[in-house]
């Protein structure tokens, strides 16, 4: 009888379920023990300063397998960033959902959209669709003021327990060679604190509470924390979430060559940019954009089939990856874009306006 009470409040602990009827009992009130040291009560005071800033996401994500429609539920964690419900997570964690809820610190799930999402550098902005200005919300830091050696502090729900802390240092900084744009480069903070599964998209800190990253993936072989976390710095967030000198249309999108359109769709073209997914209340959602829903593996990467494939921005055809490089450089400029794109066998055009979106997302955070 003892064992299988263990394993009821075991499996209780790790699906995040009430334990006999207790979902309604007042969390136990906590004060600082006299005997901490100095470094331990600012440790201590710190993390009661940040977490009402920390949330869980939720996310149901449609997929189609050999019995037909199905439904994956995913966890993750982020940070509030701005009096708008502005929330920063990691891009994995809500890539494909159809549905988003985040849970705050008052205990309440709230539906949330997607404002911004960048695989490259698996950082995704958030923002609760009916925002509240009594959240509170974190202050953004300098990842460039970092040095290897000072602490770090991370907050997340691994494996769905939620408000988990811990603590570590910054161990280097890695750059994988990788831009965003061609001008934005992509860092991450490599760290020794405590990273598992339902952490990723939560804020890592430094002494004084400010953001300096979100943790994005862990170089494992067990997939469990070995010591090597990373997450992506603040800094980069910033640069990514700056769009007064460039467009944001509000697409997530993969290019596919000639032989790979030829082969999934049958179709004679160089190239062209298959939608994943468009962002709720972006450019491209209003302007009538779809992206996929059917999860497929094509060269050995994990796409989204049934979505439009852009065959031409503005006067430039999406043939190949310079291309592309072209395109963006012809429409820094443009608050209207020209967008020419196939859907189930047939070609349309469509106006994508970014006059509204020429802004800094984390401007007014």
């Amino acid at each position: 009888m003892k064992k299988q009470l263990f394993l009821l409040v075991l499996i209780s602990l790790f699906l995040n379920l009430p334990i006999f009827g207790q979902e309604h009992a007042p969390a136990k009130k906590r004060t600082f023990p006299k005997n901490l040291t100095q470094g331990e009560l600012n440790v201590a005071r710190l993390y009661e300063k940040v977490i009402p800033t920390v949330v869980t996401i939720y996310t149901t994500t449609d997929n189609f397998d050999q019995k037909g429609p199905a439904q994956n539920k995913g966890l993750g964690s982020g940070v509030l960033i701005s009096k708008d419900s502005h929330i920063l997570t990691a891009a994995h964690v809500i890539d494909g959902s159809s549905q988003i809820m985040v849970k705050t610190q008052d205990g309440k799930l709230r539906k949330a959209s997607i404002l911004f999402s960048e695989k490259s550098a698996d950082l995704a902005l958030l923002q609760l669709d009916e925002p509240d200005t009594s959240l509170s919300h974190a202050v953004l830091g300098d990842s460039d003021q970092l040095a290897v050696g000072q602490n770090a502090y991370a907050i997340g729900s691994p494996y769905g327990l939620e408000n988990s802390f811990s603590a570590g240092i910054v161990s280097a900084f890695r750059g994988f060679n990788t831009l965003y744009d061609g001008a934005v480069h992509i860092e991450f903070i490599q760290t020794d604190a405590a990273i598992n599964s339902g952490n990723s998209g939560g804020p890592l800190f430094n002494s004084q509470g400010e953001v300096i990253g979100i943790a994005s993936r862990i170089l494992t072989v067990s997939g469990g924390f070995q010591g090597i976390g990373m997450a992506v710095t603040i800094n980069t967030a910033k640069d990514l979430l700056a769009f007064e000198n460039r467009p944001w249309i509000g697409v997530e999108s993969v290019f596919l060559q000639k032989e790979e359109l030829s082969k999934i769709f049958n179709l004679n073209l160089s190239g062209g940019l298959l939608i994943q997914q468009v962002a709720k209340g972006s450019p491209a959602q209003k302007a009538g954009l779809r992206g996929g829903y059917i999860t497929a593996e094509v060269s050995g990467k994990k796409i989204l089939l049934g979505g439009d494939i852009i065959l031409q921005i503005a006067a430039q055809e999406t043939c190949h990856v310079n291309c592309l490089e072209n395109s963006r450089q012809q429409i820094t400029d443009d608050s209207k874009i020209n967008i020419r794109y196939l859907r189930e066998g047939k070609e349309y055009t469509t106006v994508v306006d970014v006059s509204e979106t020429r802004r800094n997302f984390l401007s007014s955070n």
